[in-house]
Order: structure tokens, then sequence, then C-alpha cells
């Protein structure tokens, strides 16, 4: 088994507990919240500013982060060097993704206001599709 297999597999783990990890938090906190509707006119709900904001800042910065660091690990010759790097580059992405992924369920459960998941699960939808596979490894590292 090469490196790129156990990059392959290890980073797949570690976003399937990722994606997993979001979803049964999401779930928990709509079981205990009675109460649930859309508000989108409460300005004194900070969340109501932060949470789309710091959604639409993760979503950009997770892939500019991400295409930065895949440029910059491109450049290097050893392939072992290229698999750490881009491990490092797909968990940094991962963190970019799920900070306001929590950050909307959290702000859920303290406000009850579904608008909040509905972002969250956006995000997390998102977040599945950049599930790591080693077409996609091999893609991003030009490997062929």
């Amino acid at each position: 088994m090469g490196p790129e297999k156990t990059t392959d597999k290890t980073l797949a783990i570690i976003h399937l507990a990722l994606v997993i990890g979001q979803i049964l938090f999401a779930v928990i906190c709509v079981m205990l919240i009675e109460k649930t509707e859309i508000i989108l006119n409460d300005t004194s709900d900070i969340f109501l500013f932060l949470v789309p904001a710091f959604a639409v800042f993760g979503l950009i910065a997770s892939n500019l982060v991400f295409k930065k660091m895949l440029d910059q690990l491109n450049q290097k010759n050893n392939p072992a060097d290229k698999l750490a790097a881009y491990r490092s580059a797909f968990i940094i992405r991962c963190a970019l993704l799920e900070a306001p992924s929590l950050l909307g369920i959290v702000a859920y459960y303290l406000q009850g206001n579904f608008l909040y998941i509905f972002i969250s699960g956006f995000i997390i939808l998102f977040f599945i599709t950049i599930r790591p596979t080693k077409e996609k490894i091999e893609i991003d590292l030009n490997i062929a």
C-alpha cells in the first residue's frame, strides 16, 4: 500500500468524521428546540448578520486558501512531501468550512431561527462534495 493510498483513506476518514459530527450536532440541536421558525427581520439578532457573512467568508476562504496551498505544494518534487502538504491543505479547507457550519448550528440552538440550520445544511452539502477521492487527489497534485 503506497503513501497515496494511505493519504486517500486517512483523508476520507477525517472527512467522514467531520461530516457526521456536523450532521449529528445539527440533528441533536433541532431535536432540543421545541419552537422553530424562520425569522428574517429581527434586527436585534446579531447572528442574522454574522452567520451568513461567516458562511460566505468560509466558503470563499476555504477555496482560495486551498488553491493557494495547492500552488505551493505543486512546486515540491518529492511525492511524500506533496502528500503531506496536501493533507494539511485539505484539513485547513475543512476547518474553514466546518467553523461557519458549527456557528450556524449554535446560533440556531440559541435563537431558534431555522435559517441558521438551513445555512449550515448548505455548507454541509458543499462539504460533502469536497470528499477526497484518489482521482481528486491525483488531479490536485498533478499526478497521473
